[in-house]
C-alpha cells in the first residue's frame, strides 16, 4: 500500500489564501450532494423533461420482438413515476444504490437508434440475468434512462438523408454543408425533421439534456450498461471508444462510483459486451480524469452534431469541479496502472496531481496497484 500525503504536494496548491474553510466545505458538500443522494434523481424526474422506462417494458418488448419506440409513441405505462422509484428504494441502503439504471449506446443509425432491435435485446436480456439481484435490494422494478425514450425526440420518419455531411462529396461542397450546419442556415436531417418536435418538446429536451444529463451516468448510485460492441449487421462505422458522447457516458460512470458494496450484490457498471468487469473488479476502471485532460481526450472523438462536444465540455467540468473539489482521500485499490497519454489523468507515476480539481485532497490509497 502506499499512500501520497497533501505535505509532500504543496508544491501544486496555491499558496493563496483559501476563503473560510467551513464556509467553503459546506458549499463543495452541497455541490457534491447532487452526485451521492437521490434528491437530485427525485427532482429531475418531478418535471415532464425526462421520463425512465420500466425494466420490464423492456423485457417484454423484447420477448415479442418489437423495436423501442421514440418516447412521443410509447403508451404511458412503459414508463415509471418518481413516487414508485421512492417507494422502492425505501429508506435506502448502506450503499446509496438507486434503482435507476442508464444505458450508455451509439446509435447505429442517424435517425433511430436501433432499428432492428438487437441493442434492446441485448439490454433486456442483461436485466433478466440481474433482476433477481435487484429484487433482493427491495428494487422489483427499476427506472431505465434510455435517451431515445427518456427524451423528447424528432420524428425519424421525417428524416432526410440527403440533409446530412456524409451524403455531400468531400471538398467545397461538403465543406459549405458543414458551415450552413454551424451557422444554423441547414439542419442536419433536413427542416421538416429539425421541426418535428413541439416547441415544449424542444425545450423540455434542451433542459433535459443541459441540466440533467450529468445525473444519469456520474451519479453514485446509478446503475450503468455500456454497449461498447455495435449490434451485428450495423453499417455504422464508428465505434463506441470513438465516438464523443458514449466516451462522456463512460467516464462519467467511472467517475466516483464505488467498486465495493456491502449490500448490492452486482457492478455498478456493466460492460455488456464482455465479461472483464466481472473478473477484474475495479481492474478495469479508469482513472479519473480532470476537465482539462477530457477536454483533450474528447477532441479526439467524433460527434454527429458538432455543437455537442461544447455540451459535454461544460457537463463534465460541472460534474468534477462538484464531485472532487472537496474531497480529502481517494482510494485506488485494486485499479490497473493509469495511462498518462493525457495530460489530466491523476498518475502518481506521472506526476499529474490535477492540483486545479482535488483542493482539499489528503491522501491517497493504492493498494494491489501495478505501474510500469
Amino acid at each position: 500500500m502506499m499512500r501520497f500525503y497533501s505535505s509532500t504536494m504543496r508544491c501544486c496548491f496555491s499558496t493563496t489564501p483559501p476563503p473560510n474553510p467551513a464556509t467553503e466545505q459546506n458549499v463543495l458538500s452541497t455541490a457534491r450532494e447532487r452526485y451521492t443522494t437521490p434528491h437530485a434523481i427525485w427532482e429531475a424526474l418531478s418535471t415532464d423533461h425526462v421520463k425512465l422506462l420500466r425494466a420490464s417494458y423492456l423485457v417484454k418488448l423484447a420477448r415479442e420482438g418489437r423495436v423501442l419506440c421514440r418516447r412521443q409513441e410509447l403508451p404511458p405505462d412503459a414508463f415509471i413515476g418518481v413516487e414508485e422509484l421512492k417507494s422502492l428504494y425505501g429508506d435506502g441502503n448502506r450503499d446509496g444504490v438507486l434503482p435507476v439504471l442508464s444505458v450508455s449506446f451509439c446509435w447505429d443509425t442517424p435517425p433511430h437508434p436501433d432499428p432492428s432491435g438487437k441493442q434492446v435485446a441485448t439490454v433486456a436480456a442483461a436485466l433478466e440475468r440481474e433482476m433477481p439481484e435487484y429484487a433482493k435490494m427491495g428494487f422489483t422494478e427499476m427506472g431505465v434512462f434510455w435517451d431515445w425514450a427518456a427524451l423528447y425526440q424528432k420524428d425519424p420518419a421525417l428524416f432526410d438523408s440527403t440533409k446530412t455531411p456524409e451524403a455531400k462529396p468531400e471538398g467545397p461542397e461538403r465543406d459549405a454543408f458543414l458551415e450552413d450546419l454551424k451557422e444554423k442556415r441547414a439542419f442536419y436531417g433536413g427542416e421538416a425533421y429539425e421541426q418535428s418536435r413541439t416547441p415544449d418538446q424542444k425545450e423540455a429536451f434542451g433542459r433535459a439534456l443541459h441540466n440533467t444529463m450529468d445525473l444519469w451516468y456520474a451519479h453514485q448510485g446509478t446503475t450503468v450498461y455500456l454497449l461498447t460492441q455495435l449490434p451485428k449487421g450495423t453499417r455504422r462505422k464508428l465505434g463506441y471508444d470513438d465516438s464523443g458522447w458514449t466516451t462522456y457516458e463512460r467516464r462519467s460512470a467511472e467517475q466516483i462510483k464505488k467498486v465495493y458494496l456491502y449490500e448490492a450484490k452486482w457492478k455498478l457498471v456493466r460492460d455488456l459486451g464482455s465479461d472483464d468487469l466481472d473478473k477484474r473488479g475495479a481492474g478495469s476502471r479508469n482513472w479519473p480524469l480532470d476537465p482539462d485532460g477530457f477536454d483533450e481526450l474528447i477532441e479526439s472523438k467524433q460527434f454527429t452534431n458538432g455543437a455537442d462536444k461544447g455540451t459535454v465540455k461544460t457537463l463534465y467540468r460541472k460534474m468534477s469541479k462538484a464531485q472532487l473539489s472537496g474531497i480529502e482521500m481517494l482510494d485506488f485499490t485494486g485499479i490497473s496502472a493509469p495511462s498518462v497519454g493525457i495530460s489530466g489523468y491523476f498518475a502518481p507515476n506521472g506526476c499529474c496531481f490535477c492540483p486545479n480539481t482535488f483542493t482539499h485532497i489528503q491522501y491517497i490509497q493504492i493498494y494491489s496497484t501495478l505501474f510500469d
